[in-house]
C-alpha cells in the first residue's frame, strides 16, 4: 500500500483540511462545552431527585406513624377516663347505693340495711366498705352477686352470713297461693369498693 501524499499547496486540500479541523474542534467543544455539563448536571439532577424521594418516604412514613401516635392517644385518653370510673378518686356513695337498689329491684330481694363501714387505705388504693343485709330466695341471691359483679367498677363481697328467713312459713304460703318465689333466706355481708390514691398524697 503506498504512501498517502498530503499536497499543501492544493487549495482543496488546503481547505479540506481546515474544514475537517473545524468539525474535529466544534464536535470537541461541544463534548466539553455542552455535552458534559448536560451530563453532569442529568446525574446531579437524578442523584437529588433519589434524595428528596428518599426523604419524602421517611416524611410520609414519619407522618403516618404520627398518624398512629395520634390514634393511640386518643385511645389513652378514653381508657385513662375509664380507669377514672372504675377507680375514682373520691367514693360515691349515693351512686354505690344507686346501683345497689337498681340490681336489688331487678333480682327481687328486700333490702334491710345498707351501712357505709369505713374505709381502709392500701399501698396504692382505698377500700371502702359497706355493711348489707337483704331477704332473698337462694336464685334471688344468685342473680343480685352476678349483677354486683356486672357492675362498671371493682367490688368484692366478704364476710356471706347466711340464716333461715324467720318469715318463711308465711312467704311459702304466699308463694304457694299467688305463685312467686319465696323469701327464705336472711342474708348478711359486705361490699367492698376500691377508689385511688391521689398521687403525692
Amino acid at each position: 500500500m503506498g504512501a498517502l501524499n498530503v499536497d499543501l499547496k492544493d487549495k482543496k486540500t488546503v481547505y479540506a483540511i481546515v474544514i475537517i479541523f473545524t468539525i474535529l474542534l466544534g464536535a470537541y467543544c461541544v463534548y466539553t462545552y455542552i455535552w458534559d455539563p448536560f451530563v453532569a448536571e442529568k446525574e446531579s439532577l437524578e442523584s437529588q431527585l433519589k434524595s428528596a424521594k428518599t426523604e419524602l418516604d421517611k416524611i410520609n412514613s414519619k407522618k403516618h406513624r404520627v398518624a398512629e401516635l395520634e390514634m393511640q392517644i386518643v385511645q389513652a385518653e378514653k381508657d385513662f377516663q375509664k380507669l377514672k370510673e372504675m377507680f375514682p378518686e373520691e367514693e360515691k356513695v349515693p351512686l354505690r347505693l344507686q346501683d345497689l337498689y337498681s340490681v336489688i329491684r331487678s333480682s327481687g330481694v328486700q333490702i334491710q340495711k345498707f351501712n357505709p363501714e369505713g374505709r381502709s387505705e392500701r399501698e396504692h388504693y382505698i377500700e371502702n366498705r359497706y355493711s348489707i343485709a337483704v331477704n332473698s330466695g337462694y336464685h334471688m341471691l344468685g342473680y343480685l352477686f352476678a349483677e354486683i359483679a356486672n357492675f362498671n367498677y371493682p367490688t368484692a363481697i366478704t364476710n356471706l352470713k347466711l340464716s333461715r328467713y324467720s318469715g318463711i312459713a308465711a312467704e311459702v304460703q304466699k308463694a304457694e297461693t299467688h305463685g312467686w318465689t319465696p323469701i327464705t333466706m336472711s342474708v348478711n355481708f359486705n361490699l367492698t369498693t376500691y377508689t385511688s390514691k391521689k398521687v403525692g398524697k
